[in-house]
């Protein structure tokens, strides 16, 4: 086999490999029950990973840009808990509120990248620092209590549906979705967060403000982790100091498996995407055929070595 028919070869298995994998999953859960495939059951998917997926997004912007974030999850976990105590203890107009958690995401992003920059270390053990740091906010917010007796117009957003049937929420997603589609894959900004993940010293040669790039990145995620909190938050009807935490994992495991390097400068969304609704029916369908938690862990882990495995020996061409 010559070069260029095991370059096409590494593409096609890049493009199917998520995709044919969701389908063997459904139809092996449709298999194993009978449950699986109603359409209750289906909604519910949908519906429960709609702040996996914008999580997941939120990742791969601060993935292709050259970081990781840690500390997503403890974002999330401040960000609900202030939602929810300004609604239920301090009777918060909605629309307030809802504003109020997203802007502290976006500013607890902002301060993962400036940090980055500034301490000029690693984003992992920069996140990792904080992720502490916003637990501890989060602890103090909520003060150890769990927040509920929400309003009905804030539950409606997690938990509404228009014309009775189609979940706000996945509309909401879809939105988003297609927002963070447009902008980093047709606009002069996505290809600069690319071209600063791909080659940073490049891109700086080239006029490119990488810097700030990066800050933007996080920045970005931010405000996306921030609509995800709203979102879980208001689907459960209440938070507390561990919603959310441990979800930038999730997000983390989603990105690998759909290929987004991790180095930098390479991603595409709709994998993304596909790859956590890939997390979700694995979850959903070990809980049908009543496998526990633990095993959810193990079958996980074992799909992203496999992953990173068959995407290793299609690059070397074996």
């Amino acid at each position: 086999m010559d070069a260029k028919a095991k370059v096409k070869r590494g593409e096609l298995f890049s493009t199917l490999s998520m995709p044919v994998l969701l389908v063997i999953l459904i139809v092996f859960f449709s298999i194993m029950s009978p449950r699986f495939l109603s359409p209750l059951n289906l909604t519910n998917i949908l519906v429960q990973n709609v702040h996996v997926a914008i999580v997941a997004a939120a990742v791969m912007i601060i993935m292709i840009s050259g970081g990781c974030d840690l500390s997503i999850g403890y974002q999330m976990s401040v960000a609900a808990v202030l939602v929810t105590k300004m609604l239920s203890v301090y009777n918060v107009p909605v629309f307030i509120a809802v504003i109020a958690g997203i802007a502290l995401c976006s500013l607890l992003g902002t301060f993962n990248g400036i940090m980055a920059i500034k301490l000029k270390s690693n984003t992992m053990i920069v996140t990792l620092a904080t992720m502490s740091v916003f637990q501890g906010i989060s602890y103090l917010i909520s003060e150890s209590k769990t927040y509920h007796n929400l309003p009905n117009s804030f539950m409606y957003i997690g938990q509404g549906r228009i014309g009775g049937w189609l979940p706000i929420n996945v509309v909401i997603m879809v939105v988003l979705i297609l927002i963070v589609g447009f902008v980093m894959g047709c606009t002069g900004i996505g290809r600069k967060v690319y071209a600063a993940g791909d080659s940073p010293e490049a891109a700086r040669l080239a006029g490119l403000p990488v810097a700030k790039i990066k800050v933007l990145s996080f920045t970005c995620a931010g405000i996306l982790v921030g609509i995800a909190a709203v979102l879980l938050a208001s689907r459960s009807g209440s938070a507390d100091s561990g919603t959310g935490v441990g979800i930038e994992f999730t997000g983390i495991t989603a990105c690998v498996l759909s290929g987004v390097a991790l180095k930098g400068g390479e991603g595409t969304l709709w994998k993304v995407i596909v790859a956590a609704f890939v997390l979700g029916v694995l979850s959903n369908g070990m809980q049908l055929i009543n496998l526990g938690t633990y095993p959810q862990y193990i079958a996980k882990g074992v799909i992203m070595l496999l992953s990173l495995y068959l995407t290793n020996r299609n690059a070397q061409g074996m």
